[in-house]
Order: structure tokens, then C-alpha cells, then sequence
């Protein structure tokens, strides 16, 4: 950490070249003897990255920013403030504490917050940040978090880790048990600390075989933003023996779209059938990853379209966690079929279809964008099918 990045001159330029091209800055010498003109690009790219992920951060006054690797594995404010909401008590420790940000959310909700990073200068750097945000109920230890558990004596009501997807070659890594720290293999120190545990996942990590790996979860918490799934939440009880329950939830510009389900659920519904009606649902990332696919469509009294597509229709229209698109028309998968279409631009889904979507825009002659939606599926009869959409609801709204 080089401290000389705060000085306020420094801090004006920082400002000032947010919208400048870096690269000029880059090749350029920097008129500051203390700062590198690199260090000036990495203050730069990562406070542009904050403005949207961290707005806290962005709008506060002399912030201090890792490089841009250490802030794009971080969790954004919104999923950081989703943790602090599902956890209670007075006490909570961060073992892999980070640039910070879960930390910060848990400082606004709990007592006393341990952030644990064993990187000294990312460390120094959170403890610093913390003063600037003026939260002072957050102790920074410089340690390895798993030392640090073994070596206190305390009981805590939370434990939290963000386990390293990488492994030491920096490639990405995708069983919980070969992440960093293994919480896997430590489950029972985690345990004889506190008696809950908070786990966040990457959006790969398959739910079943997260299962497979640890024991005692009470809830899953699947966390999409706009439709795009940024993290997976393992909510461990000590002695917990019932079935888990899954939890979805959808960040959108104005809402939230929310869903719960138990696996158990999944296995022993009955679903209803139907050739494409008036309308058609598409379910939003996070239930999309959580498997709730037959669930989904009883709670909503929806018939799916075909086994594998996910794909739901009903003749009357519904309020629904995901898009929703009203059927203009119906074409069988050849270009003689959709030529009199009049479509020449379109937005592309597939799904339980065998042709990508480049592949498909060539048959079809079509082109990218416009206000017209394709949805390529197989229906009941396993026939390959167009259905032309217009959107009505969005996840984005």
C-alpha cells in the first residue's frame, strides 16, 4: 500500500482521469515522483469499477483500491448487504476478509466484526478503507483465518468464508473441496467455533454436488443481479439434520423477484403439458440454477412446454419471477416456413433445441437486435419449433 496515493493532488488527478484513455497515462511518466504511472491506472480502472458494484465506496472521499483482480473477486454492495440481512447476533468472523466488503455489510448489523486477511497489504488497505467509511466495529488481523480459529479461545455466532476459487497455478477450480481455505476438510473447526456458518460459492458450483460435500445445511440462497447469478450462499446450522431449503432471489432495477422450494418438492410433482398457448414464461437466472424447474410451474399454475426446455406457457397472463412474452406466432424450424415472417432482425433463445444460435441466424437469415424475440425449443411431439414473441416483462424492470 503506497500511502502517497492519498495525497489530495493525487487524489484530484485520480478524479479528474476517470474518463481519460489509461493507456495514455500508462505510457505516459507520471508527474509524481511518489506514484508510478501504473499505480495512477490501478486506482483509476478499479474506482470506475466501484462506481456500479460499490457505490459506497465510489462516492466516498479518499478510498484506497486494490487492483482490479483482488476488486473483481469481491462481492458487489448489493449481495453483500443480501448476507448482512440473513445473519443475526452480536459476533461474526470473516475469514477470508478480503478488500472488505462483506465485512462492512456485517459491521452494519452486527456488534464486533473480525476481518481476517492473511495478504498483509490488502489488510492494511481494508483497515484503512473501514476508517474512511467510519466503521469502527471492524478488528483487521493480518493472519491465516483457519490459524486464527484454532488459536482462539472464543465462540462466535458466525463464522463467514468466501473460499478462493483458484487453485496456486491461478486456474479456477470447481469442487468446494479444492477451494481456499477448505472449508470441506475444516468443517468441524468452523463448527466448534460457532454453531452457524455462512459459505459463499461461485454461480458454478452445481447444488447437488455442493450437497455431497458439506453437511448440516438448513438454506441455500441463490443470488442473481439483473438476471445474472453472482453467488451461491450456504447457510450451515450445527446439528442441523432436515431437508434444506432453496432460496432464489433476483436483484432487478425495481424489484425483487423472490422463490423458495425444497429439493423433495422437485422430485414429486406432477407436471401439466401444453402445446404453446397465449404466453411465455421464462423463469430468471436464479431459479433457472436452483432446478426448480417443475416446481416453478405448479406454484404458478403453468403448463412447461416440454420436459427440457423450461420454457412455461399459459393462456391467460400472470405476474412471474422472469420474462414474459406475448406469442405472436408459431413456424416449424425450416426457412421455407419463416420466410413469410417479414422477421429479418430478432433476439435469439434456444432452448432443448440442437442448433446454436449462430448457426440458426445463417438457416434463417436473420440478424441481431430489434424488438421481435425467437424462441427455439421442441414441443411435446418433439418437433423443432419457432416462437415469435413480443416482451412484456423483463427481469430488468
Amino acid at each position: 500500500m503506497n500511502s502517497e496515493i492519498l495525497a489530495n493532488d493525487i487524489q484530484q488527478f485520480i478524479n479528474d482521469n476517470l474518463n481519460t484513455d489509461i493507456h495514455k497515462i500508462l505510457l505516459s511518466k507520471s508527474r509524481f515522483s511518489e506514484v508510478s504511472s501504473r499505480e495512477l491506472v490501478e486506482q483509476i480502472e478499479s474506482k470506475l469499477k466501484a462506481k456500479f458494484k460499490l457505490p459506497t465506496w465510489f462516492g466516498a472521499d479518499n478510498i484506497y483500491y486494490p487492483n482490479k483482480l483482488n476488486l473483481s473477486q469481491t462481492s458487489s454492495e448489493v449481495t453483500a448487504n443480501y448476507k448482512a440481512s440473513i445473519i443475526d447476533g452480536a459476533s461474526i468472523v470473516d475469514i477470508t476478509g478480503g478488500f472488505g466488503v462483506d465485512s462492512f455489510a456485517f459491521s452494519k448489523k452486527m456488534n464486533h466484526v473480525f476481518h481476517v486477511e492473511r495478504n498483509k497489504d490488502l489488510s492494511k488497505i481494508a483497515q484503512y478503507n473501514f476508517l474512511q467509511l467510519n466503521a469502527k466495529n471492524i478488528e483487521c488481523l493480518s493472519v491465516d483465518g483457519l490459524a486464527f480459529l484454532r488459536d482462539s479461545s472464543n465462540i462466535y455466532d458466525w463464522v463467514y468464508s468466501d473460499p478462493s476459487r483458484r487453485d496456486k497455478d491461478n486456474k479456477k477450480v470447481y469442487y468446494l473441496s479444492d477451494c481456499e481455505p477448505n472449508v470441506v476438510s475444516n468443517m468441524g473447526l468452523l463448527l466448534s467455533k460457532s454453531s452457524n456458518l455462512l459459505i459463499k460459492t461461485g454461480p458454478l458450483l452445481d447444488i447437488k454436488s455442493g450437497l455431497k460435500e458439506l453437511s448440516n445445511v438448513k438454506e441455500i440462497h441463490i443470488i442473481a443481479v439483473n438476471n445474472d447469478v453472482k453467488e451461491v450462499l450456504w447457510l450451515i446450522q450445527k446439528n442441523y439434520k432436515n431437508e434444506p431449503l432453496i432460496k432464489t432471489i433476483n436483484y432487478k432495477a425495481k424489484t425483487l423477484q423472490e422463490f423458495q422450494f425444497h429439493l423433495s418438492e422437485e422430485q414429486i410433482v406432477d407436471t401439466q403439458y401444453s402445446k404453446p398457448l397465449n404466453y411465455i414464461y421464462e423463469p430468471n437466472a436464479a431459479i433457472l440454477k436452483s432446478g426448480a424447474f417443475k416446481t416453478i410451474a405448479k406454484d404458478y399454475n403453468l403448463f412447461k412446454i416440454q420436459s427440457n426446455s423450461h420454457l412455461y406457457t399459459s393462456k391467460e397472463l400472470i405476474s412471474f419471477p422472469g420474462r414474459i412474452f406475448k406469442i405472436e406466432n408459431i413456424y416449424e424450424y425450416s426457412k421455407k416456413s419463416f420466410k413469410n415472417s417479414g422477421i429479418s432482425k430478432a433476439n435469439i433463445t434456444t432452448r432443448n433445441f440442437p442448433d446454436s444460435v449462430v448457426k440458426i441466424r445463417k438457416k434463417l437469415g436473420i440478424k441481431e437486435g430489434g424488438n421481435s424475440y425467437l424462441f427455439c425449443t421442441t414441443d411435446l411431439d418433439k418437433n423443432l419449433l419457432i416462437i415469435s414473441c413480443l416482451q412484456i416483462f423483463s427481469d430488468h424492470n
